[in-house]
């Protein structure tokens, strides 16, 4: 698999599970407490994830992947 894919996964998978338990902590719930509405916080927190994955792609200074990335290097 390419590299900057590869890195571009790491960063939505790291974003999403750490707003994820930022949510479930924010509740003081369990995870299995999800039935009232506390979904909606963690599908919140998935955008975010995209959010940060598009931000980083299109940052011409953000070496790891997208447009600041040198495909040449990997």
């Amino acid at each position: 698999m390419n590299h900057q894919i590869v890195q571009a996964l790491k960063t939505v998978l790291l974003v999403f599970v750490s707003a994820a338990l930022g949510q479930l902590m924010a509740y003081g719930g369990s995870v299995f407490d999800l039935g009232s509405g506390e979904w909606k916080g963690i599908a919140t927190a998935g955008i975010a994830a995209v959010i940060a994955l598009l931000y980083n792609w299109l940052n011409p200074t953000d070496a790891r992947y997208g447009q600041g990335a040198d495909i040449d290097e990997f």
